[in-house]
């Protein structure tokens, strides 16, 4: 058991490093919950539509616009219109955020 919480202590103290070195600590949990919601079903593709992650996304549709706002003017994430349907919209992780 002492050795579960010392790795657990490790992996906590590793996930918060990284998120500093990410620029995270300024956003709020929902904000990242978000964030890593995005990036997690952008999967390999440049891309996710936003019509998809709101399907996907636990949050409430005005909790996610308003963290989205954030996440763009923050440069977490670029939102990019259908050149065919301007309607639609894409959503792309910049790439210091995937790898």
């Amino acid at each position: 058991m002492k050795e579960t919480k010392q790795s657990l202590s490790e992996l906590w103290s590793l996930l918060r490093n990284k998120e500093e070195q990410f620029g995270l600590k300024k956003l709020s949990l929902t904000e990242r919950d978000i964030l890593q919601t995005i990036i997690h079903y952008q999967g390999e593709s440049r891309y996710i539509s936003l019509e998809d992650i709101l399907k996907k996304c636990s949050h409430p549709r005005a909790t996610f616009f308003r963290c989205l706002k954030k996440l763009r003017t923050n440069n977490f994430v670029k939102v990019i219109k259908n050149d065919q349907d301007a309607r639609r919209s894409f959503i792309k992780v910049y790439p210091k955020f995937i790898n």
